[in-house]
């Protein structure tokens, strides 16, 4: 592979198989990975309730399960679940779609474009006509907004909500902190909003010509309420979209989108 992105030091914001992966896409660009988490995710507060919840699914009581991260499957193949072949899997985009893939199940539907809850359940639900049949679960996060159940709810269906796990943040070690303020870490990929959060209140201010490479358009106006100039942003929510972002981007001159 052309080595598209040498000479740069860029920040992955997560470690684990996520970290590991993205990692290895950078150094075949030619990249100098640094994997420093900025936030990991954790089981849910209400541990019970979240058994609950993924017990009822394994048993097949739900028609669709909506997965609204590839966390969401990395705390589902923790906590040993098995989806059943009887329920159908709707996943926010294709790097969710991969993690259930992975986890040995079968996606039903996946929406056209952007990543997004919205785009999901607007277009899951202009192709589930009529409305109102079928009972659903939704698995996401502590900090994610109630965009699905809410649509769906709207719409008359039967609707759960499973808090898969939460989000916390993670201190950077020092020597990291350095780097990222002198620009010796010079990339970082910034690929969610909480990822944002966590640089802004841990590092600051960066210097100009580190480059910022949002996963998405929602992560771009997170970052610049925060006063972060973002370089680039993914036309599609994925990490191969955004690595093939930054590897058309001149090494010597940024431009900010």
């Amino acid at each position: 592979m052309t080595e598209a992105l040498a000479g740069r030091t860029v920040l992955v914001p997560r470690g684990g198989a996520w970290g590991e992966r993205v990692a290895r896409l950078l150094a075949d660009r030619g990249a100098v990975p640094v994997i420093a988490p900025l936030i990991e995710t954790k089981p849910p507060r209400d541990l019970e309730a979240r058994d609950r919840f993924f017990a009822d699914l394994a048993a097949g009581t739900y028609d669709w399960v909506f997965i609204t991260s590839a966390a969401a499957v990395e705390h589902l193949r923790a906590a040993g679940i098995e989806i059943p072949a009887a329920t159908r899997v709707a996943a926010v985009g294709r790097a969710t779609a991969r993690a259930v893939v992975d986890a040995g199940f079968e996606v039903d539907f996946i929406p056209a474009g952007r990543s997004s809850a919205l785009a999901l359940t607007q277009q899951w639900c202009s192709a589930h006509d009529p409305a109102g049949v079928g009972r659903c679960l939704v698995l996401r996060s502590d900090l994610a907004m109630a965009v699905v159940s809410d649509e769906l709810e709207v719409r008359g269906y039967d609707v759960e909500v499973c808090i898969a796990y939460r989000t916390v943040g993670v201190d950077l070690p020092d020597e990291i902190v350095d780097d990222l303020r002198s620009g010796r870490i010079d990339t970082v990929l910034l690929t969610s909003t909480s990822v944002v959060r966590e640089l802004s209140h841990q590092v600051g201010v960066l210097p100009p010509n580190t480059v910022l490479a949002s996963l998405g358009p929602g992560t771009t106006r997170d970052a610049e309420r925060r006063a972060l100039t973002v370089t680039l942003t993914a036309p599609e929510q994925s990490i191969e979209s955004l690595l093939a972002e930054l590897s058309s981007l001149s090494p010597s001159c940024p431009s900010p989108s």
